[in-house]
């Protein structure tokens, strides 16, 4: 088959649009997808942009195409904010890449740990909560303390975004996740930014990008990423939810962007206000009187230990 745009011969078919690309045109058309998503009003002067780095192929599609919109832009500035949850033998492998690509792309970064905020590590919280016979989800606590973390440098460094790598999968997963359990309330606010001092606004370059097309574009510009998976992330709940959500895919060809489309027409009918308080203990801005990360370290008995 052809490139539908050149003519050359074509390495990728875009089942859900029935398109197909040569490798030019295919990584042109996911870097004007991404530029779009993005606007004018953040790819302009004066804008610092905090990037979560893991290593992996998300995070460093991410920075390059934030790195090669950026590079023209007089007084902006990107530093790249990676967070090492204490993973043994899969966190320094990632770090390490991300920190390569930084070098190569002379982006400043910055790597902090989870000792530094709760003296401890993710390994040994997994081990503390089967002690204690806690259903707790390594991903779950996992994922709100390095949102926390990564929303206090984003603070520290003085961002006026965080950008985070999340892609079309992930996206759609967090939909369904929400529709499932019938919590509408965070589905509300998984859409919508909060208007608070200590919370620094987020973007997603990557929303709109399914994750095969990801992972296509990172080989095609042979980025150097972390490919080995988490070792936890077997046992998420998310897990389960992609395997239906690409298994719908499969059968129906944009099935994933369908999700993604009906949550954004469902924000339209969601009434949930912007402003949010505080949490009581930490002082972050929070949904509800205790955040979850609070609440987590109150269940482990290591509340104390925080620096938050």
């Amino acid at each position: 088959m052809e490139c539908k745009k050149c003519k050359s011969p074509s390495i990728y078919h875009q089942k859900h649009s029935g398109k197909h690309f040569c490798k030019e045109c295919f990584i042109n058309d996911i870097t004007k997808k991404v530029r779009k998503t993005l606007g004018r009003n953040i790819i302009k002067n004066n804008v610092k942009i905090g990037i979560g780095l893991s290593g992996g192929k998300d995070s460093l599609v991410m920075a390059h195409l934030l790195s090669e919109f950026f590079k023209p832009i007089p007084n902006a500035k990107l530093i790249g904010l990676m967070v090492d949850e204490g993973i043994d033998g899969f966190r320094t492998d990632g770090i390490n890449n991300a920190i390569d690509f930084c070098n190569e792309y002379d982006i400043e970064y910055k790597v902090v740990h989870f000792k530094d905020y709760i003296e401890t590590d993710l390994d040994t919280i997994v081990k503390l909560a089967k002690e204690k016979n806690l259903t707790m989800n390594p991903c779950s606590f996992c994922g709100v303390i390095r949102r926390k973390i990564l929303n206090k440098i984003a603070i520290i460094e003085k961002c006026d975004y965080l950008a985070i790598g999340h892609n079309l999968d992930d996206i759609s997963q967090a939909v369904m996740m929400n529709y499932i359990e019938g919590n509408i309330k965070k589905l509300a606010v998984l859409g919508k930014d909060s208007k608070n001092s200590k919370f620094v606004k987020r973007i997603k370059p990557l929303e709109k990008i399914p994750e095969d097309e990801v992972l296509l574009f990172a080989d095609f510009l042979k980025l150097k990423y972390h490919k080995a998976p988490c070792p936890y992330s077997s046992l998420s709940y998310r897990s389960e939810i992609s395997e239906i959500t690409d298994q719908l895919e499969e059968n129906h060809p944009g099935a994933k962007y369908s999700i993604v489309k009906g949550f954004e027409r469902l924000l339209e009918y969601l009434n949930v206000p912007e402003e949010v308080g505080v949490c009581k203990i930490c002082g972050d801005a929070s949904s509800r009187d205790i955040c979850k990360v609070c609440t987590y370290l109150k269940e482990l008995e290591i509340l104390e230990k925080s620096k938050f």
